[in-house]
């Protein structure tokens, strides 16, 4: 321990920190050091095991998640979780595909009668930045100059790229909002892309 202190004193000098005392050194030995090769071995054990599962075929593979609970002991969760995909962050989005002269008014016009969305009343945002807003009023006359203006040029003139859009659907028979992720394709700005062109030019 008196040398375990010594080390901890001469690396406090070495690189300025302070308040490295006895007590405190005794205690990070103690407790924290113990604590983390055992969890570490626990996590080591479940990732052998799982590959063995995997390797073998001898047992079912973990679907969900296992928790550690120190004394308690290992929490296996046994319903299995559906990834959801309408989910903003991983899902894949709805894919529309449009012409580069397509405005940003009949863009949302075009999400009204799209079957998958059904969308009124949409507000539009690209990378963090609002496209267009519904509401509030002051948001509205904002970005309203946008309406007239191809929803190409406003997503910074990007083949493609994801938007996302708020509005109004009908469920059962019911209005709610809700927040849609979409995958916007510009039809022939894709095509060139895709074999080595920009519009209008040669890369």
């Amino acid at each position: 321990m008196k040398w375990v202190y010594d080390e901890a004193v001469k690396r406090a000098e070495l690189f300025g920190i302070p308040g490295v005392t006895y007590s405190l050194t005794q205690g990070v030995v103690k407790n924290i050091i113990p604590a983390i090769a055992s969890t570490n071995a626990i996590i080591s054990a479940a990732c052998a095991l799982e590959t063995l599962k995997i390797a073998s075929g001898c047992s079912k593979t973990l679907a969900n998640y296992l928790t550690y609970n120190g004394g308690a002991g290992l929490h296996i969760k046994v319903t299995e979780f559906v990834k959801d995909k309408d989910c903003l962050v991983c899902g894949p989005g709805v894919l529309i595909e449009l012409d580069a002269s397509v405005t940003l008014e009949k863009f949302i016009n075009l999400l009204e009668d799209h079957p998958k969305l059904l969308l009124s009343k949409a507000s539009v945002s690209h990378q963090g930045k609002n496209l267009y807003m519904q509401a509030p009023p002051v948001l509205e006359e904002m970005t309203r100059s946008n309406l007239s203006l191809p929803l190409y040029e406003l997503m910074d003139k990007v083949a493609k790229d994801t938007i996302h859009v708020t509005g109004t659907t009908s469920k059962d028979g019911k209005k709610t909002s809700c927040l849609r992720k979409l995958r916007v394709v510009f039809k022939a700005i894709d095509w060139g892309y895709r074999y080595g062109y920009r519009w209008w030019g040669v890369s």
